[in-house]
Parts: C-alpha cells; sequence; structure tokens
C-alpha cells in the first residue's frame, strides 16, 4: 500500500519558487541575447520555450500556495501532460541539434547558427519539463489522498 504524501516544507516550496523565477529570467535574457546579439535564431527560441516552461511551473507553485489546487487539482493532470511534452521536445531536440552538430562538424564558437548551444537549452526546456510533470503530480497525489478525487463517473479513483 502506497504512503501517504506530506506536503512540501514551506522552505521547499520557495525554494521551488525562487528557482522558477531564476529560470524565467535566465531564459529570457539568454533568448535575447542569443537573437540580438549572437544571431543564433535556435538557441534563442529554445531560451524562450524554456522561459515559458519555467513560468508554468511557477504557476503550479503558486496556485499551490494559494491553495487553489484543493478545489481544483483535476487540473493538475493537464500540466503533468504538458510536462511529459516538453520533455519529450527537449530530448528530441537534444538528439537532433547534437547529430546535426557532430555530422556537420561544426566548430564550438558562439556567434552565428552553433547547435552546441541550442542543445544546452534543449536541455533546460527538458529539464523545466520534468520540473512541471514531477511538481504536478506530487500535488496532484497530495490532494488525491486528501480529498479522495474522483473521476466524472465517481467509480474511479485518482492515484
Amino acid at each position: 500500500m502506497p504512503s501517504i504524501p506530506s506536503p512540501p516544507s514551506p522552505l521547499a516550496t520557495r525554494l521551488w519558487i525562487s528557482f522558477s523565477i531564476i529560470g524565467i529570467l535566465v531564459g529570457l535574457i539568454a533568448g535575447s541575447m542569443f537573437y540580438f546579439e549572437f544571431k543564433n535564431i535556435n538557441a534563442a527560441g529554445w531560451g524562450f520555450v524554456s522561459a515559458v516552461v519555467a513560468g508554468v511551473t511557477l504557476f503550479v507553485h503558486i496556485q499551490y500556495v494559494r491553495d487553489v489546487w484543493k478545489t481544483k487539482a483535476y487540473r493538475l493532470t493537464y500540466f503533468m501532460y504538458s510536462g511529459c511534452f516538453f520533455q519529450l521536445a527537449g530530448v528530441s531536440g537534444i538528439v537532433a541539434y547534437l547529430t546535426l552538430a557532430i555530422t556537420q562538424k561544426e566548430p564550438m564558437v558562439v556567434y552565428g547558427e552553433n547547435s552546441y548551444i541550442v542543445v544546452v537549452w534543449c536541455f533546460m526546456t527538458l529539464k523545466w519539463g520534468f520540473s512541471l510533470f514531477y511538481s504536478s503530480r506530487n500535488y496532484r497525489r497530495l490532494y488525491a489522498d486528501q480529498y479522495q478525487l474522483t473521476t466524472a463517473n465517481d467509480n474511479e479513483v485518482y492515484t
């Protein structure tokens, strides 16, 4: 029988919120720098995507602090699926851009279209996608155990 999950400590929640804010800022700054300064559109796009996923993760944590998930915990399932999608996008980007960089024998330079830098930002998107999935799943489990959330049919219990 699975154990009942315990709610995260206030310190852990504050740390997750802080990391998400830092992720948003770093993604926006990096995306802007790669677009305007280094002319690497692919890295800029992945930097902005990483910032968006960090923003969604921040939203999930802030909604937990505001106790919104007590009444609308079923919506966390959509955030879990979004996290899985961004993880898949990040892995796909890592494989694609790393393959391009190796087959085209690209040097590791900052200016221009460099695929190695894009791989880094695909990894950041993967990381934020996992963070979104993990936190949404934990909050969903927490409220499913506390309130025995049921589906629309009231036949199945979320686990």
